[in-house]
């Protein structure tokens, strides 16, 4: 939590957080509360209980201070961190044509440790908030309505897999009980394990050559000293990779890094993204209050979670 809200925090001029744990003072809101956010003075804190995802999503849209209902939005989970990469997408955001109402990027799900990921998808980044917006679904939840959609080759990380095995297997129960998913079976919950939750996923696992974002940095030395012995059972399983697993594996990510790379073509093109292209200073637009002669939109945060939506 603390460093996906450090990651933004740079880029957003007010987030609006949900904890929706059901508890009267979480370990959550804590570091939500010491945040660069927090402390100055841009962040709306919301506690509610938790219904499903799209609910919590639209506590986060409703408690929308009003200087902000048309301005661009930010999503986040709270398990999502961000890099360089978002601060070049916020760039840009001044200088889209209006019709363009959303602009996507890529996330990579890391599985286990910060060493295996097992997928790169195109996920929701900033969207033109407007009065009308309501998220739908319990999970794996839709907006709407949403005009003209692009994407970016722009890439940041989620680490919602890597928890311990109880907590895996507990968000395993949730989701399948919104109706996404298998639930797990007592066993499983009792005993939980890294074989338990994580086998089937490191066989589609790719190991991680890049750089975590900065903010991760603590994160990471502090998680790699604790969870040692956690993290070489992750290794030893995702080695239990078969031939055909790694030659499939391959492929796919050869498929991720042409659509990146087809991505940044494209980008280049109809954007001039990314913005080192072009002249745009990014302080020039933080500030940017919506109402007046401004130069740029202001920009705000939903960050949300799966059991503590933020």
């Amino acid at each position: 939590m603390g460093a996906a809200l450090e990651s933004i925090a740079g880029v957003c001029d007010h987030a609006v957080i949900n904890d929706n744990s059901g508890l009267a003072s979480s370990e959550n809101a804590a570091v939500v509360l010491s945040s660069t956010l927090a402390r100055t003075g841009r962040l709306t804190l919301v506690r509610s209980s938790f219904v499903d995802f799209a609910t919590a999503r639209n506590t986060c849209l409703d408690a929308t201070p009003a200087e902000f209902s048309h301005a661009w939005g930010l999503f986040v989970d709270a398990d999502e961190v961000h890099g360089a990469e978002l601060l070049a997408m916020a760039a840009l955001l001044p200088h889209l044509p209006r019709e363009i109402e959303a602009v996507d990027g890529y996330c990579r799900f890391f599985v286990g440790s910060f060493s295996w990921w097992m997928d790169l998808q195109r996920s929701r980044c900033f969207v033109r908030v407007s009065p009308q917006l309501r998220w739908s679904g319990k999970i794996h939840e839709r907006l709407a309505p949403v005009g003209r959609r692009i994407a970016l080759p722009a890439v940041w990380a989620q680490y919602g897999h890597v928890v311990l095995p109880r907590e895996e297997a507990e968000k395993s129960k949730l989701y399948a009980s919104l109706g996404a998913g298998t639930a797990p079976t007592q066993l499983q919950l009792e005993s939980p394990n890294a074989t338990s939750v994580w086998a089937h996923l490191l066989l589609h696992a790719h190991r991680f050559d890049g750089k975590h974002s900065p903010a991760m940095d603590m994160v990471i030395k502090r998680l790699s000293l604790e969870r040692a012995e956690l993290f070489a059972c992750v290794d030893r399983l995702a080695g239990l990779q078969t031939r055909t697993d790694r030659v499939r594996n391959a492929l796919r990510r050869a498929n991720a890094s042409r659509l990146v790379a087809w991505r940044a073509a494209e980008a280049a093109v109809r954007w001039q993204w990314p913005p080192s292209r072009t002249v745009i200073s990014f302080p020039y637009m933080r500030r940017a209050v919506v109402g007046g002669p401004q130069p740029a939109p202001s920009v705000r945060v939903d960050l949300t979670s799966d059991q503590q939506r933020a």
